[in-house]
């Protein structure tokens, strides 16, 4: 199964949710950030290592053995080399493992979901993924669609988060007027719900009164008001390009409150730092100049 998504999207709630509503909800759930695993580490990670291997090395199972009888996780799965995904394609076609080192093949029975933000389809095109991969993912494709698109989610997320992080911190209930509401409502939200719960958890700690008011929002989310209001012919061009051209300017308002920190606003946005380098470049906005980095 693939669950495709921006960041933030819950792909990982998703694998989840999907994993403990099924029988094999008591077998183990393993998720694995592909992103964040070196090609020197890939084998003895996923498939296990031998003890002797080298020097010091003890036996260790790899994390389709950890998932036998549940689900593991592949997240960023588009970010794994070729080899890897050669690799693991061989797993899912033969059902087996072979530890580093080791010369036995140990059967699995593991289900496989594999989760991304970019578009593997393009990436096919570009030589970075393999397409025999991408179909043996691909039998059930679930596409997460971004918080902006589902402005009724919004608000019911935003209810449900300030409530959860009152109850945590032991404040009395706070409540949204009805800007603030309507601001959350329609900003774009690039971090998607990640930067939603980031938000909110920010105004539960700094609101200064039980209303929460449109300028006790972030700037980028509408506590500001732009400098320079959207066009009246944004209404004569396409949906999605009025968004683009309104998460930009959110993008680049973050930044320029945030002093061009790059880590400082993928934070603050709800987002990982390449995930903030992967939208600039989308929208052609220039990171900071050398002086201003250092």
């Amino acid at each position: 199964m693939l669950i495709t998504g921006e960041s933030g999207t819950g792909k990982e709630l998703m694998a989840k949710t999907i994993h403990y509503s099924s029988p094999r909800a008591r077998k183990p759930f393993v998720a694995l950030n592909c992103a964040a695993l070196p090609e020197n580490l890939l084998e003895s990670e996923l498939f296990g290592i031998e003890k002797g291997v080298a020097t010091g090395v003890e036996k260790r199972i790899g994390q389709f053995e950890a998932a036998h009888g549940g689900t593991l996780l592949l997240d960023e799965i588009g970010d794994l080399s070729l080899t890897a995904q050669a690799k693991i394609l061989r797993v899912l076609q033969e059902r087996v493992v072979q530890r580093l080192g080791g010369r036995e093949t140990i059967p699995i029975d593991v289900r496989v979901l594999a989760a991304t933000n970019q578009d593997l389809e393009e990436a096919i095109k570009q030589g970075k993924f393999r397409e025999d991969l991408y179909y043996r993912l691909k039998v059930i494709h679930l596409r997460l669609p971004p918080l902006r698109a589902i402005p009724d989610d919004i608000e019911q997320l935003a209810h449900y988060f300030l409530a959860e992080l009152c109850r945590e911190m032991k404040r009395e209930p706070l409540r949204f007027s009805a800007q603030a509401m309507q601001a959350l409502r329609k900003a774009p939200w690039p971090g998607n719900i990640r930067q939603l719960q980031n938000e909110i958890k920010r105004l539960a700690i700094c609101a200064p009164g039980p209303v929460i008011e449109i300028e006790d929002l972030a700037p980028e989310i509408g506590g500001d008001a732009p400098s320079e209001p959207l066009s009246s012919n944004d209404s004569d061009r396409a949906l999605d390009e009025a968004v683009g051209d309104y998460e930009k300017r959110c993008l680049q308002e973050a930044l320029h409150a945030h002093g061009n920190n790059q880590v400082r606003t993928a934070k603050a946005l709800g987002l990982s730092r390449q995930g903030l380098i992967k939208k600039m470049k989308r929208f052609g906005i220039a990171g900071p100049s050398k002086d201003s980095s250092e």
